[in-house]
């Protein structure tokens, strides 16, 4: 039996991995922010550690006497600035893991963390792995999953006013995807191995399609012939902003759309993807389709 620390609460990800090391019987304990979880996670069988990933004293007593942990940085949609929330938090997980000498991590970045700068919210991953790399004597992987299918689920309102899907990238360079599943799936590989040494990366991509091929995928699914259009920054931005995001939101998201559709985003993951992982774009559209109607 081993113990293990997972953060993300229950969320898409997390969950699985909780479920998975509970059955095969190791000690879990799931960091959340919100009391509200606690009883959900302790009928998964394992034991809630309610607090911000923002308190170092909180994080350093959750990871005391872990053999390993999964960490992640939650989106956080009210930052007044994202990246400085994103190095609070990273610099919290690297104390606490620091004081605690634990030897293994499983953190999950994304694709694009290759990059020190132009990748939106995924440069504050790019940090986040830097100080990892940093900590002795850890032992860290860091998962870089492509685009989520789920994300898609944000262009149902775009489809339902105007008949399209769209962003500012899709058309020049056709964009890696993957279901989360699949992400929770190589999670727990590597958790329950733990024989990874030193610093390394695992991409997980599950499918590459064009952003006209995936508005013609998902469209099938609920009936209509959609197109898709790639949109200016200008117009991705002025969009975003409609929709009432904080400007530190629309600046990363408008950023990361850019980094895709010119390939600065893919291109470590080109050179060294490796076998994709089972869930496809069609798989996905069950899922897609129940949302749209629901």
């Amino acid at each position: 039996m081993k113990k293990y620390v997972i953060s993300g609460s229950v969320g898409h990800i997390s969950r699985p991995i909780i479920v998975e090391l509970v059955k095969s019987g190791n000690q879990v304990s799931v960091i959340t922010s919100s009391g509200d979880r606690v009883k959900e996670i302790e009928s998964l069988g394992a034991k809630a550690l309610v607090g911000s990933l923002l308190d170092t004293t909180f994080l350093t007593k959750a990871f005391k006497d872990a053999d390993a942990a999964y960490t992640m940085i939650p989106p956080n949609l009210q930052a007044d600035n994202w990246r400085a929330y994103q190095s609070q938090v990273a610099k919290s997980f690297e104390s606490a893991l620091r004081a605690n000498a634990i030897k293994y991590v499983v953190n999950l970045s994304s694709v694009g963390a290759h990059e020190p700068k132009g990748v939106g919210p995924v440069t504050g991953l790019y940090d986040f792995e830097q100080l990892l790399n940093k900590i002795p004597g850890l032992n860290v992987k860091h998962l870089r999953p492509s685009f989520f299918y789920y994300n898609f689920l944000a262009q149902i309102g775009l489809i339902k006013q105007a008949g399209i899907m769209g962003g500012n990238y899709g058309a020049s360079e056709k964009v890696f995807l993957v279901h989360v599943n699949d992400i929770s799936k190589a999670a727990l590989e590597e958790l329950k191995a733990l024989n990874f040494q030193g610093s390394s990366v695992r991409y997980i991509i599950g499918d590459e399609r064009s952003g006209q091929e995936i508005a013609s995928v998902l469209g099938k699914a609920i009936g209509r012939e959609l197109n898709w259009v790639e949109f200016t920054d200008e117009q991705q931005r002025q969009g975003l902003q409609s929709a009432g995001l904080a400007e530190t939101i629309v600046n990363g998201y408008v950023e990361m759309g850019h980094a895709l559709r010119t390939g600065i985003m893919q291109a470590d993951a080109r050179k060294n993807k490796s076998t994709l992982s089972t869930i496809k774009l069609e798989d996905f559209t069950k899922e897609f389709a129940a949302a749209f109607n629901s």
